[in-house]
């Protein structure tokens, strides 16, 4: 087990004269590790429904777009931020199912499962939600040209282009800290699974 505390001892600051054969310890760092990333869920649901709250009263109270394009455009930006809030809540639910203090195979199937599904949300799921929004906020375009210079017109899409750019690169960096901490706390589970399993036969 000693490559597996050696790990989080990195990730997590321990100390160096922490004992490494002291799973009981090791499991309640863990477990306040655990608790940090629930509160990560946490926090993209409220920064993810301030965003959503904010469209919804741009586009009912100042926007009022009326083309049918500029509705479809309307749905698929909205309707991609209120699916991510319920995979958030979702993996909220799912983790909080998972107790990490028992070494057992049902456990550890159990978070390398929850693993498994946060790794395809951060991948194919996320970019699918990215690209729909992108092609959701363009189809405004056309109803935005009734309104706005083309200068105007060319400086909103452009900038829309560099917030995406940094908004990208703030969920990159999110999504490996959380991958980091989920994979570390995986190898912890799997080699108290095994112990386990060695005192047991």
């Amino acid at each position: 087990m000693d490559n597996s505390f050696d790990q989080l001892r990195n990730l997590w600051s321990l100390p160096t004269n922490m004992p490494l054969t002291d799973p009981d310890r090791i499991i309640r760092i863990a477990e306040k590790q655990k608790k940090s990333t629930l509160r990560m869920h946490v926090t993209n649901i409220f920064v993810l429904a301030a965003v959503t709250a904010g469209l919804a009263a741009f586009f009912l109270g100042v926007a009022r777009f009326k083309e049918t394009i500029s509705l479809v455009g309307m749905s698929l930006m909205i309707g991609g931020l209120i699916i991510r809030i319920m995979i958030e809540v979702y993996s909220i639910y799912r983790s909080s199912k998972i107790d990490l203090s028992e070494p057992t195979v049902r456990t550890n199937d159990a978070w390398l499962t929850f693993y498994e599904f946060r790794k395809k949300i951060h991948g194919p799921v996320t970019i699918t939600i990215i690209i729909l929004y992108t092609i959701g906020f363009y189809l405004l375009t056309p109803e935005f040209s009734l309104y706005f210079s083309l200068p105007m017109l060319i400086l909103i899409d452009l900038s829309y282009i560099l917030a995406a750019a940094i908004y990208t690169i703030f969920i990159r960096k999110a999504i490996r800290k959380e991958m980091v901490y989920l994979d570390a706390i995986l190898s912890v589970q799997k080699e108290l699974n095994k112990d386990e399993r060695l005192r047991t036969n």
